[in-house]
């Protein structure tokens, strides 16, 4: 016989477990179904583990720089496997605690895989369930790529690369978007030959042209290769590497490396059996609530497409829950976008291009970091700082390449949310000497009275 639950949720990732805290919020019994572990690909393959990878990378690297401080140590000295150890101990740790605090919450998970029998009810291994409301987050997967299919030991994708203990000496990344740019990061920083074959002309096509540009640069600085522009024709493993044909426009360019790595974007998971309406690329339908074609339930996350971050996962999965119940939330929202390269990139908002694209005329203010006392001491002041306003003055992008970039952009996403305009956002004092005050002074460039700017 069916089990009557409140809310079932199907998926333990950032929407599902943020969906699920909300159920019990509003007074429901709730059941998450996972497949594997709690957190999703964020918490296990995602976000967490690369940014433990790009924190590791970070710290051998600043060694080198010590001198620059006075500072004399002995030549540092790598252990990748304890880099890969120190990783699953977080992952790990997150996972354990996420588990304890959903459990404190009166929240069943469920281990398995659900399946729809029917319209109304999910079958998870030998329970069968009938929700008053059912919850979809089973997020995505990475993209098989025909020809380039991993084996998970000469070619892998971005989940595999993060259990491998032992550093390649060349890596070809295909790939230049978020993903492919920050494990160039990290290898780059552990002295791996890094190549990056990407499609379109720029790394990260979808961000500010500016923000490519300067973080192209960088990566030449660091002796990362880049082809843009290129694609992967053919490719044949041999007992230790790979052999490459990569075009580029109209000619061949051969490379042999130790490890191809393909991050080329993720497709939807969609429960087996699913009933509602599902888009031409496979992601579930949803209107403005976060509701299916089928009244009853709900979709959030990754799976419903759109941007693919946690942060988003989070706020969704939440209005979800809030929706089903009849409960008022709000469905859209400023999302600060985040690239943990070196140098880090944080932006919320249009583009310069889009934003032109979109109203036309608009007020751009630049601040260069060579001109921050804070950028010049930590010796990362290759970036700039970027704000695009309409001409009524309101804000509409924010764009940072440099130090501390990915925290400081959340502010930027309150002035966004806020519909404030350059003059108000003049008026805030920022603390000296700081990262931050750059923002300031982008501020003030943006109403033709720069500061510390020519």
């Amino acid at each position: 016989m069916a089990e009557q639950v409140d809310l079932l949720v199907i998926g333990g990732g950032p929407a599902g477990y943020a969906g699920a805290i909300r159920g019990r919020q509003l007074g429901q019994r709730v059941v998450v179904v996972e497949k594997d572990s709690l957190g999703g690909t964020c918490l296990n393959r995602g976000c967490i583990p690369t940014k433990s990878f790009l924190e590791s990378a970070a710290l051998y690297r600043s060694l080198k720089r010590f001198s620059e401080h006075g500072i004399s140590v002995a030549e540092p000295r790598l252990d990748f496997t304890q880099v890969v150890q120190k990783k699953r101990q977080v992952v790990e740790g997150l996972v354990g605690g996420l588990d304890f605090l959903l459990s404190r919450k009166e929240i069943e998970i469920v281990n398995g895989e659900a399946q729809f029998v029917s319209i109304n009810e999910v079958q998870v291994q030998d329970r069968l369930f009938a929700p008053q409301r059912i919850l979809v987050c089973t997020g995505t997967e990475a993209v098989k790529l025909p020809g380039l299919e991993p084996d998970g030991r000469l070619v892998v994708n971005s989940d595999q690369i993060l259990e491998r203990s032992e550093l390649p000496e060349s890596l070809l990344i295909v790939g230049g978007g978020v993903i492919g740019c920050e494990f160039a990061t990290v290898f780059a920083s552990y002295g791996v030959d890094v190549t990056i074959v990407e499609l379109t002309n720029r790394l990260l096509p979808t961000e500010d042209a500016e923000i490519s540009k300067t973080l192209l640069r960088e990566f030449k600085k660091r002796k990362i290769r880049v082809l843009t522009g290129a694609s992967v024709k053919g490719l044949k493993r041999d007992s230790s590497e790979v052999h490459v044909q990569i075009e580029i426009g109209n000619r061949i360019q051969d490379l042999t490396v130790d490890r191809v790595l393909v991050s080329v974007g993720r497709r939807p998971i969609v429960p087996h059996g699913f009933p509602g309406q599902i888009d031409n690329r496979g992601y579930i339908v949803v209107d403005s609530t976060f509701k299916t074609s089928v009244d009853h339930i709900f979709a959030a996350g990754d799976v419903i497409g759109g941007l693919q971050l946690a942060h988003l996962a989070f706020e969704e999965g939440m209005a979800a829950c809030s929706f089903a119940f009849g409960e008022e939330s709000k469905s859209s929202w400023y999302v600060p976008r985040c690239v943990y390269t070196q140098p880090e990139i944080g932006a919320v908002g249009l583009s310069e291009e889009e934003a032109v694209e979109q109203y036309g005329q608009v007020q751009v203010g630049r601040y260069s970091l060579k001109g921050n006392g804070k950028a010049v001491i930590l010796n990362d002041n290759a970036g700039f700082c970027k704000i695009i306003a309409t001409d009524d003055g309101i804000v509409r992008g924010v764009h940072m390449i440099g130090p501390h970039a990915t925290e400081l952009i959340a502010g930027a996403a309150v002035v966004l949310q806020q519909n404030m305009k350059l003059k108000d956002w003049a008026d805030v004092v920022y603390p000296h000497p700081t990262v931050a005050e750059s923002i300031k002074e982008t501020v003030w460039s943006a109403l033709g009275r720069g500061l510390h700017s020519i």
